[in-house]
């Protein structure tokens, strides 16, 4: 990092301190700001959404993931889970766990349910299992290496039964997610992010797999409105503008959320 140290120092040298200070409003500055004071005023637990009261891990807390502690984290799909935890299932998948928000929050919510959780990285395993120890769900929440059609066809899911699937897998939904493959998926309810700039296509193969089973959807991130999150959360808007807002990135390029709901019929 002698790059950065050296930017740094130059920072410090060519840049007056009063200058300086004021560039302490920037927006980097405010957004840690805005998740320190959320987190205080919550105790860490998620503020609003599905997944309201879900404790997270952070190991300094302004450090936590802002529009995940405000609630407002993949909010298009929100209605969507709050029908599919209504038909309480009681079996639930986590393609892409990461730190555990969904495979976590879908225990809470599916309070019968077993919760398989696939994450290739050792790493994320560890905090996927830590997230539900942390929240009292550890018992019901199965944690898995990489996820591959073979490993979820072995799941212990009837295929008359089927199953609630969030997935966020960087493109790998368009060679996992394939009833052919996996029976259980063609009576099951599924949240999946796309990732067409990683996997061509993906959305179109998905369509076509699903069209003669389920009712099929396609969101788009669209943008935040602060006043509404502040008001579900107890916060400034202020604040709420610096949390709200997601952002995704492949490479150096952005990209905003984008998901396929898809649901079974009958």
């Amino acid at each position: 990092m002698p790059i950065i140290a050296s930017l740094r120092r130059a920072y410090h040298s060519l840049i007056p301190l009063a200058v300086r200070q004021r560039l302490q409003l920037s927006r980097w500055t405010a957004s840690r700001r805005a998740r320190l004071h959320l987190w205080e005023r919550t105790g860490g637990r998620v503020a609003a959404g599905p997944f309201a009261g879900q404790r997270l891990l952070a190991p300094v807390p302004g450090d936590c993931e802002g529009p995940v502690l405000l609630g407002a984290f993949e909010c298009e799909t929100h209605a969507w889970l709050e029908r599919e935890f209504a038909r309480d299932w009681r079996v639930a998948v986590n393609v892409g766990s990461a730190a555990g928000f969904y495979s976590t929050g879908m225990a809470l919510r599916l309070p019968a349910a077993t919760v398989h959780a696939f994450e290739m990285d050792p790493a994320w395993q560890d905090a996927t299992r830590r997230s539900a120890e942390h929240n009292g769900v550890a018992s019901r929440v199965v944690v898995h290496g990489t996820a591959d059609a073979a490993a979820l066809a072995a799941l212990p899911i009837p295929a008359e039964q089927g199953a609630l699937v969030v997935s966020d897998c960087e493109g790998a939904e368009r060679e996992l997610l394939d009833p052919l493959l996996v029976p259980w998926l063609a009576r099951s309810a599924l949240c999946v992010e796309l990732h067409d700039f990683a996997a061509a296509g993906a959305t179109d193969t998905l369509r076509d797999r699903f069209a003669s089973t389920h009712e099929l959807v396609i969101v788009e991130q669209m943008p935040r409105v602060p006043a509404e999150w502040a008001a579900r959360a107890g916060i400034s808007v202020a604040d709420a503008a610096q949390l709200c807002d997601e952002t995704r990135s492949w490479g150096e390029d952005l990209y905003p959320g984008r998901w396929l709901l898809a649901t079974p019929r009958g």
